[in-house]
């Protein structure tokens, strides 16, 4: 066998206990959907690429994030020609040794693309990290290609081809709180390889859906993802298709506490549909709440009223002598309902107080952070709300994702169908032409005596045991007010790959919006869909901001922006998940409105600084730049010429807040400066993670695209 041939081979290893574990639910996948033969194959090719992913975007956030212990980055630019002579650095041991001759050779063997080069020092490892970048993005948002290499002081460089070789190095310069954090890290991102790589055999399945849905009826780029992937409804059609987790966080394809084989069962991009379940809980221990401009029905009354059939398996759950009035019902995950209620609710199912319903089950179709689904429209719910779609449900789920595990705490019980009130209230204010709010109108969770319980044993059985209900986007004016030619979609759908073209979405739709209005230029047409893009999606939360210290979490995962099927024209924007939002509370008593938090909740903010931390964000650092760098990226548009669009929009939108003069002036300039300021802070996830911190912010500066774009 040759070199190469033995390089290939090598390559196909399955390296970590992640890809062993992952490779029996992926050659199943593979073969039940005809993906390749030998059906292993699949899997094993679409492991190098998750590696090399994962790998990168590690990287990213090491170099983005500037986490303690490590040492400075140093960029070394690269001439555009075939010399590709880089700079020297200046700079102490190991740096010192990388002379001009090895730089350059060094560099003749990086690829084409590539514009800098990163060098991270390691110090005690007596070597240096080195990550090609083909560009630079906005807020300092890299842009990998080829692989990552250490080359070490003795002139050996050797290629960084698994995330996991990382954490040693790391670990070696002090980067990780502790051993035992590197090793949880080693563990996420061998988890986030095999669950991406798997991700990815989904992808082939939905482009087939589709293209054979394209064949049969050649609709819209949205039309022919919302009839070709099975959902629910169609928003749901649009979550299925990402793939690829968090596009920031280094770990940002774990689920633990979900094996392979859950995946394939329970993960939106594998199936349509989960088995809804629901667990009764006796009144004197249920926490229910509900919005006060949602009318008087509890949780309960609204599930029954959703699910036909629902009360009467009730009744034949509970101990005879009870009434069912006497419990509320709560909807639970099927992980849930198996593997975690009958082992920490065992005294209480004992007793009577929790109550599993085992002849009861509803089918949805789950979305992307797993706990909340879409129930569908079957024969069993044909008695529900004939005016609307079903509502969703957002349940409690023994899975980490990114950070945290993903349970519904009594925080979020409580304060969901408050802040709802609020929100509407301000709505119905404001009159807002192009943002929506998805309410949470009715929430509940077991609830031990003697509370609050923001912490605690009791904390966690409430936060294991709870259900909340959110209004779903199609119910929204903004979808049913304007006819069946108005599409709910995901902003995380927008940057990833089209089933039906193999392209992200946002370019199919780039094209669509271009053709709708005669511009046939791919630059022209992108920065004119842009413009209309950041309208629906600016002005309006700065405004909620400055005026009433609300800052929504609007990053992609959040953000659904509704488009014309026809022209692709976004029209507004939806933001879901009101648990996320930070409040200033001094910015809404002006304003004759206040909240009452649970006791210890995230929902308070500090200070103004809170309110950018959260806002500019989300929305600027995560959406935006994500969605721009895709755009620009993909078909080669000036992303400084984005970047002023949205500057633009920005700035009007302060000046009608000026021009109202309900606000203090000195006010919306400190909002303006923050949003301006260069350099940003940037929320640091991977510096986060490898200190272990969960809810502690960490931060690094970055550059500003919006501060640059007013010198363009």
């Amino acid at each position: 066998m040759d070199g190469t041939k033995r390089r290939k081979r090598d390559r196909t290893i399955l390296e970590t206990t992640a890809e062993r574990d992952a490779f029996g639910a992926g050659t199943h996948y593979a073969r039940a959907n005809d993906l390749s033969v030998p059906a292993d194959s699949a899997f094993l090719e679409a492991l190098e690429d998750a590696r090399r992913e994962i790998c990168h975007r590690f990287v990213r956030g090491v170099l983005r994030g500037k986490p303690t212990g490590l040492s400075d980055v140093r960029f070394v630019g690269l001439e555009p020609t075939a010399t590709r002579v880089p700079s020297v650095p200046d700079d102490p041991d190991p740096l010192s040794a990388l002379d001009g001759e090895q730089l350059q050779s060094l560099a003749a063997s990086l690829p084409d693309a590539c514009q800098q080069l990163a060098l991270l020092p390691l110090p005690t490892g007596e070597s240096v990290l080195l990550a090609p970048i083909a560009a630079r993005h906005g807020y300092d948002r890299f842009r990998l290609c080829g692989p990552v290499r250490r080359w070490s002081i003795e002139g050996a460089t050797t290629a960084v081809e698994h995330p996991v070789d990382l954490v040693p190095l790391l670990e070696r310069e002090g980067a990780f709180s502790d051993a035992e954090q590197a090793d949880r890290i080693r563990a996420e991102v061998a988890e986030s390889v095999a669950n991406l790589a798997l991700a990815r055999l989904a992808s082939c399945v939905h482009a087939r859906a589709c293209n054979t849905r394209s064949r049969e009826d050649s609709g819209s780029p949205l039309e022919t993802v919302a009839t070709g992937l099975s959902a629910a409804d169609a928003s749901a059609a649009f979550e299925r298709i990402v793939t690829d987790g968090h596009p920031f966080h280094p770990s940002g394809k774990i689920r633990r506490g979900m094996n392979a084989a859950d995946g394939l069962a329970y993960a939106p991009e594998f199936t349509d549909r989960v088995d809804l379940r629901f667990v009764a809980i006796d009144r004197e221990y249920a926490l229910e709440t509900r919005a006060e401009t949602a009318g008087d029905d509890r949780l309960t009354e609204r599930l029954f009223a959703t699910f036909d059939g629902l009360e009467r398996a009730l009744e034949g759950a509970i101990p005879a002598e009870r009434r069912s009035g006497e419990y509320a019902v709560v909807p639970v995950h099927p992980l849930q309902y198996h593997r975690t209620i009958p082992d920490r609710y065992a005294d209480q199912i004992g007793d009577g107080r929790v109550v599993p319903i085992p002849d009861y089950a509803q089918p949805a179709t789950p979305q992307l952070n797993l706990r909340t689904v879409v129930p569908y429209e079957t024969e069993r719910t044909a008695t529900a709300d004939a005016d609307g779609p079903l509502p969703h449900l957002k349940l409690a789920i023994p899975v980490q994702t990114t950070n945290v595990v993903r349970t519904l705490s009594p925080h979020a019980v409580s304060n969901g169908p408050q802040v709802t009130d609020v929100v509407e209230t301000i709505a119905d204010r404001e009159s807002f032409e192009t943002l929506g709010l998805l309410a949470e109108p009715a929430a509940t969770c077991y609830y031990p005596p003697g509370g609050p319980h923001p912490s605690g044993d009791g904390f966690d059985d409430a936060r294991h045991l709870s259900g909340l209900l959110r209004t779903n986007p199609e119910a929204h004016p903004f979808v049913a007010d304007r006819s069946d030619d108005a599409y709910p979609v995901v902003a995380s759908s927008l940057v990833a790959e089209s089933p039906a073209t193999g392209r992200p979405l946002v370019c199919d739709l780039i094209e669509q919006y271009g053709t709708s209005r005669g511009i046939s230029d791919d630059e022209n047409a992108a920065l004119a869909f842009l413009e209309r893009y950041a309208t629906v999606v600016v002005p309006d939360q700065l405004r909620l901001l400055c005026k009433y210290g609300v800052a929504l979490e609007s990053h992609l995962q959040n953000s659904l922006v509704v488009f014309e099927g026809e022209s692709a024209r976004p029209t507004a924007t939806i933001v879901r998940d009101l648990g996320g939002i930070r409040v200033h509370e001094g910015r809404l008593e002006e304003r004759g409105l206040s909240i009452d938090p649970y006791p210890d909740s995230d929902l308070d903010a500090g200070g103004e600084e809170d309110l950018y931390r959260k806002l500019y964000y989300a929305l600027f650092q995560n959406h935006l730049a994500e969605l721009l760098a895709t755009i620009s990226y993909e078909l080669d548009v000036d992303e400084r010429a984005c970047w002023l669009r949205i500057r633009e929009q920005c700035e009007q939108a302060f000046e009608v807040i000026r021009a109202e003069g309900a606000v203090p002036d000195e006010r919306i300039g400190r909002d303006e400066r923050a949003l301006f300021e260069d350099p940003t802070p940037h929320k640091a996830l991977t510096a986060m993670r490898l200190r272990g911190k969960r809810h502690e912010y960490v931060t690094s500066e970055v550059s500003n695209p919006l501060f640059s774009a007013d010198r363009t």
